[in-house]
């Protein structure tokens, strides 16, 4: 069960068009939300599921219980309900049982599941240029730590000129310890873009805020302190992240 249909009956319930639901929702969620008509289309047609927080943020964007957002929610329910009722007349070695065969049966499905989503998507190859993140940084070298990596297709920007390893947890929730941010190589940004900075020789993504008599560089895990530099000729711009 997919976000599609739900996201689509919503929207339209809005009179938007999905144009208009990407932009509204950059807009309104600036530090957290990036998004394109070709995001919200991938998310309509499911072939793209968006990860559980941003789910919960179109929920509040859209002033919903985060299943209503799942078109066959009451079904689920229903079913749910049949299950718990099934299993709690058993006695408990038949209910052990049940329980063996249901996690036996998911894990069938989840290989076959990946294995199908595997062999249908292209692959795609990025410059991972390091690692950043780490609520300070770390060293971006030029050449030494650059390596050719692979992504689907599908979970990839079409703008992205190249990819870093965030190593930290100090962008999130928008970027996960782990995962790897795309960026569009930009040498100039605008007040409040989400950016690949270089400063001192570390390499940091955040949310740049042009002040009047300074920049300051923020983290959206707000157990780190902002960082105040003096001004542009303080960093280098390495470009914006994409999603």
């Amino acid at each position: 069960m997919g976000i599609g249909e739900g996201l689509k009956k919503l929207r339209k319930n809005k009179n938007m068009t999905m144009e208009q639901l990407a932009t509204d929702l950059n807009n309104k969620y600036p530090d957290l939300m990036k998004l394109t008509k070709g995001k919200i289309s991938k998310w309509e047609n499911e072939k793209e599921e968006p990860r559980l927080s941003t789910a919960k943020i179109l929920a509040e964007y859209f002033n919903v219980k985060i299943n209503d957002l799942y078109s066959e929610s009451n079904t689920t329910y229903k079913d749910d309900n049949d299950i718990t009722s099934i299993y709690n007349k058993l006695t408990p070695p038949r209910q052990e049982n049940v329980l063996n065969y249901a996690n036996e049966q998911l894990e069938e499905q989840n290989k076959v599941t990946s294995i199908d989503g595997y062999k249908e998507s292209k692959l795609v190859s990025y410059i991972a240029c390091g690692a950043t993140g780490a609520g300070i940084g770390e060293e971006l070298y030029d050449d030494i730590l650059h390596e050719e990596v692979f992504f689907k297709e599908d979970e990839t920007p079409s703008n992205a000129d190249f990819c870093i390893l965030v190593n930290g947890d100090s962008m999130e929730p928008m970027l996960k310890q782990g995962t790897y941010a795309f960026i569009k190589k930009e040498d100039s940004i605008k007040d409040g873009t989400i950016a690949l900075v270089v400063l001192d020789g570390v390499s940091l993504i955040k949310r740049v805020d042009i002040c009047e008599d300074y920049i300051n560089l923020v983290s959206l895990n707000p157990k780190y302190d902002d960082i105040k530099v003096a001004s542009f000729s303080d960093i280098k711009v390495m470009g914006k992240v994409v999603l």
